[in-house]
């Protein structure tokens, strides 16, 4: 496979993309837990959900680089679990420095993993950790599919085939 770089634009649609994206899984992620049960007065089946503003370019810029990853990845030939590994350990490292200057520096306590084991700092936590490395093949397929429509790239295999390929470690 010839490597062809993407314009800019795809990156700036990956960060607009991407940033929506992960808010919304968030703030829907927290009504179905219902996190905000008992804060004032809020009952279960109200389903409020939350997330900050901040999270935006966080998650934006982390779609960016995987998908940066991605791009090079077909030129480099990565598998896709050496893409996860990469990428979930860069959501990792940004979410690190992200919480130490928003919630140590700026003191905006966007979020505070000291309750959860396996915790550094109360910024990064393993739980959390394993998540982003699975949603990082997410990031990956959607990356497909966007450069697909964009700019009739490979049609991309359905999301279960990139967890398959993760598993059998291709």
């Amino acid at each position: 496979m010839e490597y062809t770089h993407k314009p800019f634009k795809n990156k700036v649609l990956c960060f607009l993309v991407f940033g929506t994206t992960y808010i919304t899984i968030e703030v829907i992620a927290r009504a179905l837990c219902n996190s905000l049960v008992g804060y004032n007065g809020i009952s279960a089946l109200s389903l409020c959900g939350y997330t900050s503003i901040w999270m935006f370019p966080i998650s934006g810029l982390c779609g960016v680089i995987i998908s940066i990853l991605n791009e090079h990845s077909q030129y480099n030939r990565l598998k896709i679990w050496q893409q996860t590994v990469i990428g979930g350990s860069l959501i990792t490292v940004i979410e690190l420095l992200s919480g130490l200057f928003f919630n140590t520096f700026m003191k905006l306590n966007l979020w505070d993993y000291s309750h959860e084991k396996f915790n550094f700092m109360g910024q990064i936590c393993l739980q959390n950790c394993i998540l982003w490395f699975l949603l990082s093949v997410v990031v990956v397929w959607l990356d497909d599919i966007l450069s697909y429509y964009l700019y009739e790239d490979k049609k991309p295999n359905g999301l279960l085939i990139y967890y398959k390929r993760l598993i059998k470690l291709q």
